[in-house]
């Protein structure tokens, strides 16, 4: 042997010393021992992989990168380096990385059942759940006893509302980890979409029991306990959420909403405005703007986007109005369907459908989404004074147009109806209600039903009114989900809507028309007794002990009193 070859006894010891280390937490030292032997083999992808996991463990991301790179393109077999770079790409936040890190790992060990498990994770950050749930299917397939596999799968198959088959996905996870503070957690969060939240908070207090610093477990139990009532304890427990992690986003914004409910506006817009971050509301857009953040608009043009639903949209664009008239100009960016009764309703702004985020937007200066706007102009509830009644104007010729035809339906009370969401999950049920509900609303005598129910209802409409002998009129060439404008102007030929918690209420109420709203408490009463929005608007929740039915029957006793 050369005298400056390498001593392989020197390295096999250095290498034996640095796995030591670092298996007992001695990274100093293992960083120590992987730089001597790195100096004898600078090409050996074992090396390079054992020094990226020390870096990572010291949150030296970069220099992690580094190595796990290397070992890889050392080695195409050496599958556990890009697995890792794409677990590390994934806690950048840089997920289509990731995704790909976790395919080179699986085109070289496919049956791994980890990697189609992190593959999957990748894929859900990215929104594509169905993908994401197919690779934890096969993670589970590939090992049944894969713990985090199945209660990630169980996570996916929530989130899909499938939620007989999440809560059996948890249920194994946590036969195999009973002791594991995650899996406690996440089987905690599938019953909490259930509504079961005595039982989700024993599964969160199980889960600090075994970790006390576990954020998301203290975020999670504090908005079940809210949920029953306790919104001290929720305020203590996001607050030590918090102190473990300062910027959690979800605990952000569940603080941000109990503020909002109680009437703490200023503290309670500030948390709202995590609501991007934490997931509440679908992907943030990213103009390429700065953020209005309530500055001097003077000389200033200001693009306003639209998020989340429609109805969030039509609820915020109540401010539309103060913006436009600080900025030297708005252009206000919605959803399609609105813009031709944001355009009549906001004569001075520019009003055009929702563009990509990637677009460049030459006329404006500044953005801010919709919902923001609350912070600057509804500080506190003595901000809502003087700006009752409707802020949406509907096409005057398609509101005679519509008042002809609601006329030929014959005398009495005209009162269009909406009875749920679109969307309906579990979680959301107890919200709304079914329509073989409203048979004490049905007779009521002199009244003339309209649907205005969207999305597809007509087996529903059908079968009410086979069951309840009432006639509920609709026209089938207005298309009640697409014609914002239409459905504008029939709203505003009619006397009165009843409905929950959707656009078809907030879209009524914006044009004006006196609306009763079912249902819950929910965060747009700021703490009042009202909606500060539409302060006209009724509003009849549960009585103690009473269900959906029962608030329909009352809402029937009321409806039946009315003076004639």
């Amino acid at each position: 042997m050369s005298p400056d070859a390498p001593s392989r006894d020197d390295l096999s010891s250095l290498t034996a010393q640095a796995v030591r280390h670092h298996a007992e937490g001695r990274l100093a030292e293992a960083v120590t021992a992987y730089t001597d032997a790195l100096r004898l083999d600078r090409r050996n992808p074992a090396l390079l992989y054992g020094f990226g996991l020390v870096l990572r463990d010291l949150g030296q991301m970069d220099g992690a990168a580094t190595c796990f790179e290397a070992a890889f393109a050392l080695d195409l077999r050496f599958v556990d380096a890009a697995d890792s770079l794409g677990t590390l790409r994934a806690g950048q936040g840089r997920f289509a990385e990731a995704e790909a890190c976790h395919r080179a790992a699986l085109a070289h060990g496919a049956d791994r059942a980890t990697f189609w498990n992190n593959l999957a994770n990748a894929l859900s950050r990215q929104g594509r759940a169905a993908a994401a749930l197919a690779a934890w299917r096969r993670a589970v397939l590939l090992d049944p006893a894969l713990p985090e596999g199945l209660s990630n799968l169980g996570g996916g198959l929530r989130d899909a509302e499938r939620l007989d088959e999440a809560e059996r996905a948890h249920r194994r996870a946590l036969r195999l980890m009973p002791g594991e503070p995650q899996a406690n957690n996440n089987f905690g969060h599938a019953l909490q979409a259930r509504l079961r939240h005595t039982e989700a908070a024993s599964l969160f207090r199980r889960a600090l029991a075994l970790d006390p610093g576990y954020a998301a477990a203290l975020c999670n139990l504090g908005l079940t306990v809210q949920r029953l009532g306790d919104d001290g304890l929720a305020e203590r427990l996001y607050g030590r959420a918090l102190r473990v992690v300062p910027d959690l986003p979800l605990a952000r914004f569940n603080q941000g909403l109990l503020h909002l409910e109680r009437g703490e506006l200023a503290e309670g817009w500030a948390g709202y405005g995590w609501r991007f971050a934490s997931g509440q509301a679908g992907g943030a857009r990213q103009p390429r703007l700065p953020a209005w953040r309530g500055e001097d608009l003077t000389g200033k043009r200001l693009l306003i986007w639209g998020e989340q639903g429609v109805g969030d949209t039509i609820l915020f664009s109540s401010l539309c109005g103060e913006a436009i008239a600080r900025a030297r100009s708005v252009v206000i960016e919605t959803d399609r369907r609105l813009v031709p009764l944001f355009a009549r309703s906001f004569p001075a702004a520019l009003v055009r459908a929702a563009r990509s985020d990637a677009e460049a937007v030459p006329d404006c200066d500044l953005h801010t989404p919709i919902g923001s706007l609350a912070r600057v102009f509804r500080r506190d509830l003595s901000d809502f004074a003087g700006h009752a009644g409707g802020w949406l104007v509907p096409d005057p010729l398609r509101v005679a147009f519509w008042q002809e035809r609601v006329a030929a339906l014959g005398p009495g009370l005209r009162v269009g109806i909406g009875w749920r969401s679109a969307l309906m999950t579990e979680s959301r049920r107890s919200a709304y209600s079914r329509l073989d509900e409203w048979g004490a609303l049905f007779a009521v005598p002199g009244v003339v039903f309209v649907t205005l129910q969207y999305g597809a209802c007509e087996a529903e409409r059908a079968a009410a009114e086979a069951h309840f002998g009432v006639a509920i009129h609709r026209w089938d060439d207005l298309d009640l989900t697409d014609d914002f404008d239409g459905t504008a102007a029939l709203m505003a030929s009619l006397d009165l809507v009843i409905a929950p918690a959707t656009a078809v209420g907030e879209l009524a109420a914006a044009l004006g028309v006196p609306v009763w709203r079912f249902g819950g408490r929910d965060w747009t009463q700021l703490g009042s007794a009202v909606r500060p929005w539409f302060p006209a608007q009724r509003l009849f929740r549960p009585q103690a002990g009473e269900d959906i039915s029962g608030v329909l029957s009352r809402m029937a006793g009321q409806l039946a009193r009315r003076p004639t």
